[in-house]
């Protein structure tokens, strides 16, 4: 589980498109628009970055130091700042949510846990050939 918290924490660095967030903070479900789990703050400030009628491809940031690789991911995570349920859930369960609170407060032993989770995830076998799986779309297992 820890190899996929930390690498989960590669998401400080980067952007995505505003269409992946919508569902968060528009359509979450049927009885409630916004997610439950996301900071009151941030959906206004998620909302005013990603109107609905915006542009597909425009992009924000995923943390505010997308050019830095930090812990700064795990704390926004305390905060209800995931910008994915994916991310967020890591904080709302109760079994990932102790590692959370251990790399948001300690910057060397999340970045020692992300080097050997990559070196881990180095070592798995790739699948090439006929043995392979390669989809157009990424968002669908079809």
């Amino acid at each position: 589980l820890n190899y996929m918290i930390a690498l989960s924490g590669a998401h400080t660095i980067g952007f995505a498109h505003c269409t992946k967030v919508f569902n968060r903070i528009y359509s979450f479900n049927k009885t409630t628009k916004v997610d439950p789990t996301i900071n009151k703050e941030f959906v206004t400030e998620l909302k005013r970055s990603c109107p609905q009628d915006i542009d597909p491809n425009v992009v924000i940031n995923i943390d505010p130091t997308p050019r830095q690789f930090d812990n700064v991911y795990y704390k926004n995570l305390q905060q209800g700042k995931g910008l994915f349920t994916s991310d967020q859930v890591l904080f709302t369960d109760r079994r990932s949510k102790p590692t959370v609170d251990l790399w948001a407060s300690n910057a060397q032993l999340f970045n020692q846990a992300f080097v050997n989770s990559m070196i881990k995830l180095g070592r798995v076998g790739v699948k090439t050939g006929s043995d392979g799986n390669i989809r157009r779309d990424c968002g669908s297992f079809n």
